[in-house]
C-alpha cells in the first residue's frame, strides 16, 4: 500500500495554488477527524454556504458518528478520497476537527490526492492534514473555519472567507487586532503553522514542516495555560521555536467564559513565555 508517509518530500517543489471558487461552484464537505453531536451547526454551516452561491454536497449522512470519530479510519480516508476525485467538487470543507486526522495518513494515497489541485479548508485537528498536503504533494491549503464553526464567526469573517475562497486575497487579511511584541527587522517567508497541539503531534514525522525561515502561524483555544506553556517549552527543547523568521500568535483563549480582562491577562501569559523562550534569536513576534 502506497501511504502519505513514503511519499513525503524533503526536497520540496515549487508550491501548487488550488483554483480559486466562482458562485455555483460546489464544496464537497468530508469528515476526517471527530464526529458531531448535533446536526444543527451542520445544517447551519451549509445553509451559509448557499448563500455565498456555493452548492454543497455531502458524501453520506455525517451525523451521528462512530464514537468520537466520524467513521472508521478506512471509511473515512476512502470518503476523502472518492470527494477528492470528484470533479463537479472545487474544494474540501472539513465537518470538524477534534481528533482522528493523525490516524488517517496511512489511508490516504498521495498520488491519488497529486491528480487534483484543491483547497482543503479547516483548523484545529486539520492542521495535521494541511501540513502533510504541503509535505507530499506541496498543495497550498487554507487553514480556515470548518463547516460546523460557520455560525459561530461574525460577518466580518464570513467575508474574509469568502475573499479567501474566490482569490480576492488583499480583502481576506486584516490586520488592525494585531499587536506588535516584538519588533524586529523586516522579514518575508512562507506562512506555515496552525494548530499548536495538532503540530506537536506530528513532530519529528514525515510530514513534520520546516519552520526555518518561515512566517509561523500558532493558535490553540480551550488549553490551559500550563499545558501550552509545556508545548512552547518543548519546541525549545527540540530546536524549533527559533527557526521561524518570525511567529504569529492568534486566539489561544481557554474558554467561552473568560471575560475579557481574563482573555488579555491569559494571552499576556501566553506571549511573555514565547518571548522568553525566543528571546536569542530577536525574530519579530506579533500577537
Amino acid at each position: 500500500m502506497v501511504s502519505i508517509y513514503s511519499s513525503t518530500n524533503n526536497n520540496m517543489k515549487k508550491d501548487r495554488f488550488p483554483n480559486s471558487l466562482q458562485p455555483g461552484d460546489c464544496i464537497g464537505i468530508v469528515a476526517p477527524a471527530g464526529q458531531i453531536q448535533d446536526s444543527t451547526a451542520m445544517e447551519q454551516g451549509i445553509s451559509i454556504l448557499k448563500d455565498m452561491g456555493f452548492e454543497v454536497k455531502l458524501p453520506r449522512n455525517l451525523w451521528p458518528g462512530t464514537g468520537y470519530l466520524a467513521d472508521t479510519d478506512k471509511n473515512r480516508a476512502l470518503e476523502f478520497h472518492k470527494m477528492w476525485a470528484d470533479s463537479s467538487i472545487s474544494a474540501l470543507l472539513s465537518l470538524r476537527g477534534g481528533f482522528g486526522s493523525l490516524r488517517l495518513l496511512p489511508f490516504l494515497n498521495p498520488d491519488d490526492i497529486k491528480k487534483e489541485q484543491k483547497l482543503l479548508i479547516g483548523f484545529s485537528d486539520i492542521t495535521i492534514l494541511l501540513s502533510a498536503l504541503h509535505q507530499t504533494n506541496e498543495l497550498i491549503s487554507l487553514h480556515g473555519p470548518v463547516l460546523t464553526s460557520l455560525s459561530t464567526i461574525n460577518s466580518d469573517s464570513r467575508q474574509r472567507f469568502y475573499a479567501c475562497l474566490t482569490g480576492q486575497w488583499d480583502k481576506s487579511l486584516k490586520f488592525d487586532q494585531i499587536e506588535v511584541l516584538r519588533d524586529g527587522p523586516t522579514v518575508q517567508g512562507k506562512l506555515i503553522g496552525g494548530n499548536l497541539c495538532s503540530l506537536m503531534s506530528i513532530l519529528s514525522t514525515p510530514i513534520d514542516q520546516n519552520w526555518k525561515g518561515k512566517i509561523l502561524f500558532l493558535e490553540d483555544v480551550g488549553e490551559p495555560l500550563y499545558k501550552l506553556d509545556r508545548m512552547f517549552t518543548q519546541l525549545w527543547h527540540c530546536g524549533k521555536i527559533n527557526q521561524p523568521a518570525g511567529i504569529i500568535l492568534g486566539d489561544f483563549s481557554l474558554n467561552n467564559e473568560q471575560d475579557s480582562l481574563e482573555k488579555i491577562r491569559f494571552h499576556e501569559e501566553i506571549w511573555k513565555r514565547v518571548l522568553e523562550l525566543t528571546e536569542s534569536s530577536g525574530m519579530p513576534i506579533w500577537g
